[in-house]
């Protein structure tokens, strides 16, 4: 059997006029909360998810280009092939309750991550296996202007890339994120 591409990419002039970064407000929620679950077929965007009774997403707001997203391909000993999905956030906890739910999520499993970019493009990280904290730290640093956030990093293996998140437009699909929350 052949693995093959079907088609090429071409590139536009608005290809060239893209912003890095991630977005300052992301979502987390649970891939065993999801009914169903995520298809990975990526025969075209998400457009809508359904939860079990109770699930939903939880919002988290930090600041603009601080936090980062992606996948990575990563090959086995034996060719077996698959995606690095990884979310790092960098947040501030200025109260216990915030310490609280940044323990939590370094502890939970089958975590996703509904993620923007600075391009208005959503994306579901984790969507099939979940993601988990492979790193976390917190920190006063040494001087004043120094890093007071936490960084969290979220890590999993996955069958494809970060999945796209598209209702119809931008702004509907992010109105629909929006009514998820719990």
């Amino acid at each position: 059997m052949a693995c093959k591409i079907e088609n090429g990419i071409l590139n536009t002039c608005e290809d060239l006029l893209r912003v890095g970064g991630a977005f300052q407000t992301f979502w987390v929620g649970f891939v065993s909360e999801l009914a169903p679950p995520f298809v990975l077929t990526q025969v075209a965007p998400i457009t809508s998810i359904s939860f079990e009774v109770y699930g939903g997403l939880r919002r988290f707001d930090g600041n603009k280009y601080a936090h980062s997203f992606g996948s990575e391909l990563q090959v086995a000993a034996g060719g077996n092939k698959s995606f690095l999905h990884t979310f790092v956030a960098k947040l501030f906890s200025n109260s216990t309750d915030d310490d609280k739910v940044l323990q939590d999520l370094q502890v939970a499993i089958d975590i996703f991550v509904v993620a923007q970019n600075n391009n208005q493009e959503l994306f579901i990280i984790g969507p099939g296996n979940g993601l988990s904290a492979s790193a976390g730290t917190q920190s006063t640093g040494q001087t004043a202007d120094s890093d007071t956030t936490e960084n969290v990093t979220l890590t999993g293996a996955e069958r494809v890339k970060p999945l796209r998140f598209l209702a119809t437009d931008y702004a509907t699909s992010l109105a629909l994120i929006e009514s998820y929350e719990i």
